[in-house]
């Protein structure tokens, strides 16, 4: 039986929260805090929800200790994983019954630059007043080999096919949207990796307004992917895609 439990800080409220999943981080932990309090440093208008989604390494115990005294961070715990959308809805929940205005997410592998959180909450700043529904996500630049940009493709080509639209590097982040739109877009989504293209489809069915803007994505420092390790593992990823995908 799944037991979700949420410690939270007194936090510092502003209007902009972040979920971050965590599974098996531990290694990457010490930089990962030392972003957000660079963040914090700068703009204290942005928190964040970590999730330690169901680890068996020693993530949470870490997650516990080093949040200590950090006010603009809250934790949420899943004793059991349950998969990467699980653990992001869990967070993203949290944010929602917090009352941020604009809820969003990204991974704690930082290969997406943490300081893309900074430009994707000016993008929503300069734009919101504009549209009643708001959708921002990066779009990955400088992918780490040929075989991911053939299976982003190879996704996207399906994808357009079955849903009749455009659709291109969907699963990029960070995400970022006004908190009633983010409510909207996790009814019923998947708990695993299709979760980002459930997100996506869902608010351009509602006529969101997308925005997306390029991420320049790293390399992976610390720790190692949960789910990637060779072509056999996207290959296993891209069938589970593709049964989600008829499902939206």
């Amino acid at each position: 039986m799944l037991v979700f439990i949420s410690k939270i800080n007194f936090l510092m409220k502003g209007d902009y929260c972040f979920v971050i999943p965590c599974y098996n981080e531990e290694k990457n932990l010490n930089l990962l805090i030392a972003e957000l309090e660079n963040i914090n440093s700068v703009d204290k208008d942005i928190n964040f929800v970590l999730v330690d989604n169901g680890s068996f390494d020693n993530t949470r115990q870490l997650l516990n200790e080093k949040i200590v005294g950090l006010d603009f961070i809250s934790l949420c715990e899943i004793d059991n994983n349950q998969g990467m959308g699980f653990g992001i809805v869990s967070g993203l929940n949290k944010a929602i019954d917090d009352k941020y205005e604009f809820i969003g997410w990204t991974h704690a592998d930082l290969q997406i630059p943490i300081e893309s959180l900074l430009e994707i909450k000016s993008i929503m700043q300069e734009n919101i007043h504009k549209y009643e529904n708001l959708y921002i996500r990066g779009k990955r630049k400088n992918r780490e080999s040929l075989v991911s940009v053939f299976f982003t493709i190879m996704m996207a080509i399906y994808t357009s096919i079955f849903k009749k639209g455009l659709y291109w590097d969907i699963t990029g982040l960070p995400a970022l949207g006004n908190k009633n739109l983010i409510s909207d877009v996790i009814i019923d989504s998947p708990n695993g990796f299709a979760f980002d293209v459930h997100t996506f489809i869902k608010a351009k069915k509602k006529k969101a307004k997308i925005i997306r803007f390029n991420v320049y994505f790293k390399e992976r420092e610390f720790g190692e992917s949960s789910w990637n390790h060779g072509f056999l593992s996207k290959i296993k990823m891209s069938m589970y895609y593709f049964k989600e995908i008829i499902k939206i």
